[in-house]
């Protein structure tokens, strides 16, 4: 959470619904852009503590929430508040409360990507330039189904990538994380990516792994403290949240108004870069890079040979490509 991890950084807003969310900003120097940063799920602001420290050391300016079910933001119980079509005007809010300025460098990581998606497409004054890391554009206009992610995934790939998410939106399923936190760390942050292939993404790995004394090294990238950090936080809120973003896309589905939009509405406009992480063993690297190309005019691709959490594994390279983004905004000035 943002207080926990950067006390001196951390503030909060109370937004009009009454919805309190915590965030880290740091004002942009001179003409420099801000970069508004979504995190994934399971994860917080913290993921990006990193470019929170380097993007302003750059100039650059940071907005940082933690998202709804994380950090020192509220965690609704039920799983309705989690959609899109709540996430989307509170997160606009937040960013009209915090910022002076009239636009923004989206960032997105894993469902931070379809957050970010659903934020330009109904907001696009908002954004100069996205930045979609492992994920690409996700604009959730039909039902989400994880039994034909996990077939798609099969037949394309080989292997399945998304089984986790049947015990994501299980009843017990934040329970059962919840008992197996530090080795389910292990398992999120593995030495080994390809683990992910046997205990996360095929059906029932996950279920083997929680029920068993399984340990997996943890990866040298990520630091004994920076671990520590990751598990006070979410053992702080619990997995109740992170995974009503899951129940939400599963059981809600799409909002009508995302279902009748033209297709129109959903191509990109502005610059935009793709982090790819070739070593990601829960995406379809492949059929994101494809989506992006037919909707983005001006898309720029990076191949990082890294697994999912690249701006951990990748920071140096993750870091280069921010700042390169924002110098790219003070030139089109």
């Amino acid at each position: 959470m943002a207080s926990t991890a950067f006390p001196k950084l951390a503030r909060k807003a109370i937004l009009s619904d009454g919805t309190t969310y915590g965030y880290i900003h740091v004002p942009a120097t001179g003409s420099k852009p801000t970069f508004l940063l979504l995190h994934g799920a399971p994860s917080s602001s913290y993921i990006w503590h990193h470019q929170v420290e380097l993007l302003p050391k750059a100039g650059f300016g940071i907005l940082v929430p933690d998202l709804l079910g994380y950090g020192d933001t509220d965690k609704p119980e039920s799983y309705e508040p989690y959609q899109m079509k709540c996430l989307v005007p509170q997160v606009h809010e937040l960013v009209a409360k915090v910022l002076d300025t009239p636009k923004v460098i989206g960032v997105g990581h894993d469902f931070g990507a379809g957050l970010l998606s659903h934020l330009y497409v109904h907001h696009k004054a908002l954004f100069s330039q996205l930045v979609f890391i492992a994920t690409g554009f996700m604009f959730l206009d039909s039902p989400f189904d994880p039994d034909s992610v996990i077939q798609m995934s099969k037949e394309i790939l080989g292997y399945s990538t998304s089984g986790y998410v049947k015990v994501f939106i299980s009843p017990d399923g934040a329970t059962l994380v919840e008992k197996n936190d530090r080795r389910v760390d292990s398992l999120f942050y593995a030495q080994d990516p390809k683990v992910w292939i046997e205990y996360f993404g095929e059906p029932g790995g996950f279920t083997k792994f929680l029920e068993s004394d399984i340990e997996i090294p943890v990866a040298h990238w990520i630091s004994p403290a920076e671990l520590e950090m990751h598990n006070k936080i979410l053992r702080a809120g619990g997995y109740t949240g992170p995974f009503n973003w899951y129940k939400a896309a599963v059981f809600c589905g799409p909002a009508k108004e995302d279902q009748d939009l033209p297709a129109e509405e959903k191509t990109i406009n502005i610059p935009t870069l793709f982090i790819a992480t070739l070593k990601d063993y829960a995406v379809i690297t492949d059929m994101h890079i494809q989506n992006l190309r037919g909707l983005a005019k001006n898309l720029r691709v990076e191949k990082l040979d890294v697994g999912h959490w690249a701006m951990l594994e990748g920071k140096e390279r993750v870091e280069a490509l921010l700042e390169e983004v924002g110098n790219a905004q003070i030139r089109m000035l």
